[in-house]
């Protein structure tokens, strides 16, 4: 009898403690939460069995915490991410879409470009003038213009004119009156500005998105395949054979 009292009080001291940590647990919220199974470096695309969900209380700290791993797969690492840990909002992002009207190509690019991850948005510019290039277009534009001036033939009423600078049907030739420009409504332009150049760098594209992280190609260079214009791209296959690519971070 003893030794069944004794049984049945653990008994109900360890029912009495269940029912206590039952209610605790019940009255403290908690949440799904995506943690990661493994570390994952930035710029890495997340994949499905880096993941897995777990319930952590919650908190107004944690809004930004991600609750399914199928809105995390897929995504790019922002940041690198250590196993175990909660992956919010700002750990990752969407991977770059190439859009409409947009080409992809590798770029050699001088310096270390580790740091650039897919969809960040640079700029390439040229170590060296823009001369250097067989396409290259006008860096003075004003110059050119005066140039084409000059070679103009003159007007009809110029030639009309003898050589006393007399009209020829002995008219008084009229004053011509410049009208103002009044055409403001018209869409801005979507093409690729000029090419820029100072003499020692030029400016080969304004904005290029980051697509995939830097890479070996089989030549063993190092480049990193990025999106923009095909008017850029073709710019930059011709400039990368002759002088050494920076890209800046936008």
């Amino acid at each position: 009898m003893r030794q069944t009292r004794t049984a049945l009080a653990a008994l109900c001291v360890g029912l009495a403690v269940f029912f206590a940590l039952q209610s605790i647990s019940s009255s403290v919220a908690t949440k799904t939460a995506v943690t990661a199974t493994r570390a994952i470096k930035r710029g890495q695309t997340i994949r499905a069995d880096d993941l897995k969900t777990v319930q952590i209380a919650d908190s107004p700290a944690l809004a930004n915490v991600f609750s399914s791993d199928g809105d995390v797969k897929g995504l790019v690492a922002q940041v690198d991410i250590e196993n175990g840990s909660v992956i919010s909002r700002p750990m990752a992002r969407a991977s770059p879409v190439i859009g409409h009207g947009l080409t992809t190509i590798d770029v050699k690019i001088s310096g270390s470009s580790k740091a650039l991850i897919p969809g960040d948005k640079v700029s390439l510019v040229g170590s060296g003038g823009c001369a250097s290039l067989p396409d290259a277009p006008d860096q003075n534009p004003a110059a050119n213009r005066q140039t084409e001036a000059d070679t103009e033939p003159a007007n009809a009423s110029d030639a009309s004119t003898t050589g006393t600078g007399e009209p020829a049907n002995g008219q008084t030739p009229t004053e011509q009156v410049e009208e103002p420009d009044t055409d403001v409504g018209t869409a801005p332009s979507t093409a690729t500005p000029p090419t820029q150049s100072d003499g020692q760098t030029c400016i080969l594209a304004s904005q290029a998105t980051v697509t995939g992280n830097p890479h070996r190609d089989e030549s063993g260079n190092v480049t990193t395949m990025l999106a923009m214009p095909p008017r850029d791209a073709a710019r930059i296959m011709a400039a990368q054979e002759r002088m050494p690519i920076l890209a800046a971070k936008l």
